[in-house]
């Protein structure tokens, strides 16, 4: 754990504060060691600009606002810092005229691509705008195993620097985060056109897709039979981030924890896995994932069960055809991710169902989920080590919910609760045994911890939900990253997209640390806590004023 950094204030002039700041992050997050180890040469010129300098360079852009332009990098390191900070960044030479600073600005890009190249896992070839058969003629012979590693690379470079950004807050800070996350893939278009089925011709930047807005990012018909417009041609960026329990106090910033590039709806639920394992194994512990239905559409191999073996609680919605019931086992019941008796009631079932499609209103399906609840089997166990768990029937035990004649000792222990009218003419295992163990893998696509519908669910899924989806915003504002503007990140190919956006969320994180400190310094968390309750009025409004002294 980290000690903790002071945030650099935001000034007009580069300040001498920031730049030892990102100095001392990108040396905390070792990337520069790592990469200049994979560009080790025995022979040739020696260079005369580390990476170490370079990323330095590329951060300082991004916690000033400014475009991630090599060329502007290249002006900051030879024109605006101090002989000083050039020396200690180990920066040779001058740029006094236009000939010198381009001659400074090709050794600028040639060590960028050259960095580029040890973590870029596409064979395909950039910056080319030609018929797709002379595309391919092009492409970089790499094995499966050479495009594996290098992915690998680009991910651990990319969680690094993250990682680095995170641990400028400090111990305390960061004490009270749960493991809860919100997690989400958002579009980050690219400096370049798409594919030309007119002309025949590639994109410059063959490492993008169209994006969408609706269904399956691969699809061009969307669910209901309607073409889906192409939107942008773009990579599209998986975040977690930290999330805060519903109604609690701001106790820690909720800052991105993991991020990714891929093409738009790659492997969305196995990117997911890849940057929750990442979390994990950087020692954040594990509690509420808050998750849209894009990623319920996951195979359960590829995210449910690996996100559940991570130790986290999934908190989910669903598509109207997935409503009601979606598994069985021993004749539970899994009615919208929980398990329930076999004779609850059919309108319970079709709660959801009926309120989506308008037979019912707001406060009647609430009702139904809220009696929902007495039909629940009761967990005895688990999981255990495997993932099983055992439940028993809502009609046994001392105190039981249900009045069942499967049960006839429910007779007179639920005197009064709910009578099952129609119980199973061929009961089921739960209805005779004292309790049924279920596999991980029964319903795992749509199994979940909280009742779907339910109050608390509803206010985790839209509290984690909210979370992501305000960080979405918060890194594409145009006053700042402006993440959604491919004209400030002019560079094609994954790797090095991947390497802006990383700089882009690190500032977003510093933003947000500061901001933090700033609310917890005024002591402003109790009036943040105030205005997410949402009250419209007070009854302390109403009360009359004290009589006048006479």
């Amino acid at each position: 754990m980290s000690a903790g950094r002071a945030i650099p204030a935001v000034t007009s002039r580069l300040s001498d504060e920031a730049i030892s700041f990102a100095i001392d992050v990108v040396d905390a997050s070792k990337v520069a060691e790592r990469l200049e180890a994979h560009l080790v040469k025995n022979s040739g010129r020696r260079r005369t600009l580390s990476v170490r300098a370079l990323l330095v360079a590329l951060l300082l852009l991004a916690l000033d606002d400014r475009p991630l332009h090599v060329k502007a990098a290249t002006k900051l390191l030879y024109c605006t810092l101090s002989a000083h900070w050039r020396a200690a960044l180990g920066v040779v030479g001058e740029a006094n005229t236009k000939k010198s600073l381009l001659a400074r600005y090709r050794c600028m890009r040639y060590l960028f691509h050259l960095v580029t190249s040890v973590i870029d896992p596409s064979k395909e070839a950039k910056n080319r705008v030609i018929d797709q058969e002379a595309l391919d003629s092009l492409a970089k012979e790499l094995s499966e195993d050479e495009v594996v590693a290098r992915k690998e690379r680009l991910e651990s470079v990319v969680s690094d620097l993250l990682e680095a950004s995170v641990k400028v807050c400090t111990n305390e800070e960061l004490a009270r985060f749960d493991g809860s996350v919100g997690l989400d893939a958002t579009v980050v278009p690219l400096y370049s056109r798409g594919p030309s089925g007119r002309a025949g011709t590639s994109a410059s930047d063959p490492d993008g897709g169209w994006y969408v807005r609706e269904g399956d990012h691969r699809d061009v018909i969307g669910p209901k039979g309607k073409k889906l417009r192409k939107l942008f041609w773009a990579n599209e960026a998986t975040i977690v981030t930290m999330g805060r329990a519903p109604g609690a106090l701001p106790a820690h910033p909720n800052l991105i924890l993991a991020a990714c590039l891929t093409r738009p709806g790659e492997d969305p639920g196995g990117t997911a896995v890849r940057l929750l394992s990442n979390v994990r194994a950087r020692g954040y512990p594990a509690s509420f994932l808050g998750a849209d239905r894009g990623y319920t559409q996951a195979h359960p191999e590829r995210f449910h069960l690996p996100v559940r073996a991570l130790g986290y609680s999934l908190v989910m919605d669903y598509k109207e055809t997935e409503l009601g019931r979606q598994a069985n086992s021993s004749g539970a019941v899994m009615v919208e991710g929980t398990f329930y008796c076999p004779a609850m009631p059919e309108p319970l079932v079709r709660a959801s169902a009926d309120l989506r499609h308008d037979v019912i209103d707001a406060a009647t399906h609430a009702a139904r989920i809220s009696a929902r609840a007495s039909w629940r089997l009761v967990r005895k166990e688990g999981p255990d080590a495997d993932g099983y768990e055992r439940f028993a029937c809502p009609a046994r035990g001392e105190h039981p919910h249900l009045c069942c004649p499967l049960r006839p000792a429910s007779a007179t222990k639920a005197l009064g609760k709910i009578p099952v009218l129609l119980a199973p003419a061929d009961p089921p295992k739960v209805c005779t045994q004292s309790a049924v163990t279920i596999a991980p893998d029964i319903g795992a696509r749509h199994r979940q911890d909280l009742a779907f519908g339910s109050p608390e669910w509803s206010r985790t899924y839209a509290t984690y939900r909210n979370t992501i989806e305000g960080i979405n915003g918060y890194v594409k504002d145009t006053a700042h990253q402006s993440l959604g503007s491919p004209g400030r990140r002019r560079v094609r190919g994954i790797a090095a997209q991947s390497l802006f956006v990383g700089f882009l969320l690190m500032a977003a994180n510093f933003r947000k640390i500061a901001a933090y400190r700033e609310l917890v310094e005024g002591d402003g968390g109790s009036k943040v806590l105030e205005r997410a309750r949402r009250r419209r009025i007070s009854i302390t409004d109403y009360r009359p004023p004290p009589p006048a002294a006479i």
